[in-house]
């Protein structure tokens, strides 16, 4: 156990544990291992009944186990969302390239066919309709 997880475990600062223990007249030193920097069997022993970490460990690991659990569920189905999705993004990419590579197929066939098809005579240009028709049956003077 370090500074850490009593902090956690009681919901202080680190800081507001590091001053209980110097007002409650120990070291730090004293209650630490100074090689692995946890505290000391005996270290655990005064931080428990200084800070009733007895009575808080029960609550909090149940807290805890279900907290984990519904956190566990709510990856697991976002896992399973991102699958989806990166399924999805997977298909509209391979449908894509399909489209591409069809339109360009489609735009060589096009210019093939073009360049093959001479191009037609132009029109003779519209003669005004019913009004053309009729001048023309009575002759161009109007008569």
């Amino acid at each position: 156990m370090n500074v850490k997880e009593v902090a956690t475990l009681t919901g202080l600062t680190h800081q507001a544990i590091y001053k209980r223990i110097k007002a409650a007249g120990y070291k730090l030193e004293e209650l630490k291992d100074k090689t692995s920097g946890q505290f000391t069997p005996e270290g655990e022993a005064v931080l428990r009944e200084m800070f009733n970490l007895d009575e808080l460990q029960p609550e909090l690991t149940t807290e805890l186990t279900t907290k984990v659990a519904e956190l566990t569920t709510e990856v697991e189905k976002l896992r399973n969302q991102v699958a989806t999705l990166e399924a999805q993004a997977q298909a509209l990419t391979e449908e894509r390239d399909f489209l591409r590579v069809t339109l360009e197929h489609s735009q060589q066939l096009q210019a093939a066919t073009l360049a093959k098809v001479p191009s037609a005579p132009a029109l003779p240009a519209p003669r005004g309709g019913l009004r053309g028709w009729w001048a023309r049956l009575r002759g161009k003077d109007g008569e």
